[in-house]
């Protein structure tokens, strides 16, 4: 018994040491590399835990605390701003609006010094903080000083303001800028730590990971793993639109090469739908970029649940798409799925609490019809869409091939556009308007013509619109506003001292930065009188930035020009609106005018226009008169200006003299009135002569 005892721990020793070598090494090698997985994991893990406490840092504290210091200074300086506003406003409606803005900026500032507070803060920044105190103390009595006496309509209000409410106030404003200087040099040294622990983590990460796979298969077959997995991201991301998910044009068209296989080995059509979302640039304008980009999520989401599995949608551009109708067994199958999608993308969309509508036109080319391959009906399809969106968007086209012929022609005259300025191509021809209680021409409207040199006089109908996508339109407008005020300048130097001409502007030219620098250079190279030019501006312009409008436009009315809205009735414009707008006149569209016999509710529409214009003290004209019974209605309704092809349509100004100088009253049998107890209308020139 006591043999066997002693003779096992022997035998135990003599097993292990019987191990093989090769076999130890490999547990040997096995358990260290383990451990160093685990050394690996843990280092790794304590470092990504303080980069994450970094960036946390830096984004959750530093961010907000940079918000709410921008938020302090522009609720200060803004609040300034609305006091000197008030100081120089008469409006007391004005005034009162501009009172709410003020208490809204000083609720915006407590409510940001409140939440800065809040947060961790550094020496200087408190003592930055203790500053800003104590001048807001000395700057509140002085504010409240201004109010009472702007509150009282006493004119020492504006010197109180001068000489101690904005001192103080820029005093107030030099300690937040301190403030927020200062605050963005901790954020930039917080994300600069953030950096530097990022560095250390990817170092022991590398090189500690290294070591791991250089000892064992394991790490090695991790790594491969992840190399893997990381390949088939960069292929997503390269095959794949990044905001919405769907395949990229890349993708879709090897996608849509394998669906014409098909549809050519199974004798079956194909569609291709190319769709651009309607008016998508005024929402990323007006609502900024953010909610663009939800808008174009939502659209993503509307065309993958309005087609089936089998069909292809990928996004090609900004707010372009493709869908692809596969293997349809008829066109109608193929319209049925655009029906189906133009009803979907017409319904409202909730983007940030906000209820927007918006619709799309859609191009449809059809395979084998239309193409034989992915390139020509995508191409195809996108020629129909831009007929689709030509011919009122909100609707779908399908490809014809005189299209391609268009598409070409209007290539080739976006090229002539593009040296028609230099040739000096572009001319205006005059439209008169006449006073038909006087008799007299007393404006003309300046219109476009581009007098190309093979297809002859064009309207701008035919390339206005080509003009504005070009961004040509800002030149264009630019030259020939001058030309229009040169020409009238001359016909005053003639003998007709009254004349006014009318200008239109597009939009991009309204907003665009150098209007009224244009402008100003316009009646100054001419030596035109500013009350002699006159601005014609459509209502939807106002309606894109009503506040921004409004500012533009009090500009203009310091240039001594007169302004006028153009086609009134037809746009987007209220009364809430129009009373904010300085205008000087409104134009009743000829919409109305054309069917003025007929249709008993257009004379209502021009009565109560003209009826508007009587009470606001604006002058009015009537667009599009043709006939005489138009006229006569329209004087006994109480129109006094008219313009249309019954007096003249549009004629270069060597002509325009000779129109001047006919009677207006004998040739269209009015008789003249009195002048007296009239609106102030200028007329234009001497008596007229008597008819040729």
């Amino acid at each position: 018994m006591s043999n066997k005892n002693e003779n096992t721990p022997g035998r135990v020793k003599r097993r292990f040491y019987s191990i093989p070598g090769w076999k130890f090494a490999l547990l040997a090698g096995f358990a260290v590399q383990l451990l160093l997985i685990l050394f690996v994991t843990g280092i790794g893990l304590r470092q990504l835990a303080a980069t994450a406490h970094n960036l946390e840092t830096v984004v959750d504290v530093h961010m907000r605390k940079l918000t709410l210091t921008k938020t302090m200074v522009i609720s200060a300086r803004e609040r300034t701003i609305n006091l000197v506003r008030m100081a120089e406003s008469a409006d007391p409606f004005e005034r009162d609006e501009l009172f709410m803005r003020y208490g809204a900026n000083a609720e915006d500032f407590l409510k940001a010094r409140t939440q800065l507070l809040n947060l961790p803060l550094s020496d200087t920044e408190q003592a930055l903080l203790e500053s800003q105190r104590r001048l807001s103390g000395v700057a509140a009595p002085a504010l409240d000083r201004v109010l009472e006496l702007l509150n009282a309509n006493d004119p020492a209000a504006q010197r109180q303001l001068l000489r101690e409410a904005i001192p103080t106030q820029n005093k107030l404003l030099a300690v937040l800028s301190r403030l927020d200087a200062e605050t963005q040099k901790l954020a930039l040294e917080a994300s600069r730590k953030a950096a530097a622990a990022h560095d250390v983590a990817r170092f022991w990460m590398y090189g500690l990971s290294a070591l791991a796979m250089i000892l064992g298969s394991v790490a090695a077959l991790a790594a491969i793993r992840y190399a893997g997995r990381a390949s088939r991201e960069r292929e997503h991301l390269a095959t794949h639109d990044a905001l919405t998910g769907l395949p990229n044009r890349m993708l879709f068209m090897d996608r849509l090469d394998q669906t014409l296989a098909r549809a050519q080995r199974r004798g079956m059509l194909a569609g291709v739908l190319f769709i651009d979302v309607d008016r998508f640039k005024l929402v990323n304008d007006t609502l900024g970029h953010a909610s663009g980009d939800s808008l174009i999520c939502e659209v993503a989401m509307r065309l993958r649940n309005a087609v089936r599995e089998e069909d292809i949608v990928a996004r090609v551009g900004g707010d372009e798409f493709v869908v692809v109708i596969a293997e349809a067994k008829k066109i109608g199958h193929v319209l049925h799925a655009v029906e189906k999608i133009i009803a979907l993308m017409g319904e409202p969309y909730s983007i940030d609490e906000r209820e927007i509508f918006s619709t799309c036109s859609i191009g449809v080319s059809l395979y084998p019809h239309d193409g034989d391959n992915s390139t020509a009906l995508v191409k195809n399809a996108d020629t129909a869409m831009y007929h689709a969106k030509k011919n009122g968007r909100n609707r779908f086209q399908l490809y014809d091939k005189a299209m391609n012929a268009m598409a070409e022609e209007r290539l080739q005259l976006e090229t002539d556009l593009h040296y028609a300025l230099e040739r000096g191509e572009f001319v205006f021809h005059y439209q008169p308007q006449l006073d038909v209680e006087t008799g007299n021409i007393q404006a003309v409207e300046a219109l476009l013509r581009w007098n190309h040199p093979q297809k002859g006089l064009l309207r701008p109908a035919e390339f206005l619109d080509l003009l504005d996508d070009t961004g040509e339109v800002l030149k264009v407008g630019r030259k020939l506003m001058i030309e229009a005020c040169r020409q009238t300048k001359s016909w005053h130097m003639q003998g007709y001292p009254g004349l006014s001409v009318a200008v239109n502007i597009s939009g991009k030219e309204f907003w665009h930065e150098t209007l009224i620098s244009n402008v100003r250079a316009a009646l100054e190279v001419s030596g035109l009188p500013p009350e002699y030019l006159q601005l014609e501006l459509t209502e939807g312009i106002f309606m894109q930035d009503i506040e921004r409008a409004v500012s533009r436009i009090l500009a203009l009315k310091q240039l001594g020009v007169a302004l006028a809205i153009d086609d009134f009735g037809t746009g987007y414009s209220s009364l809430a609106h129009l009373k904010r707008f300085p205008l000087d006149c409104l134009k009743i569209d000829r919409y109305f005018v054309k069917d003025l016999e007929e249709a008993l509710i257009n004379e209502a529409f021009i009565s109560s226009i003209l009826a508007l214009c009587r009470g606001l003290h604006l002058d009015s004209v009537a667009e599009g008169v043709e006939n005489r019974r138009q006229l006569t209605r329209l004087r006994q309704l109480g129109c006094r200006v008219v313009q249309g092809e019954l007096v003249s349509g549009p004629v270069p100004a060597s002509q325009l003299a000779g129109l001047m100088a006919r009677d207006w009253l004998a040739e269209l049998g009015l008789a003249a009135r009195p002048a007296a107890g009239t609106a102030d209308f200028r007329t234009a020139g001497p008596a007229p002569a008597p008819a040729p």
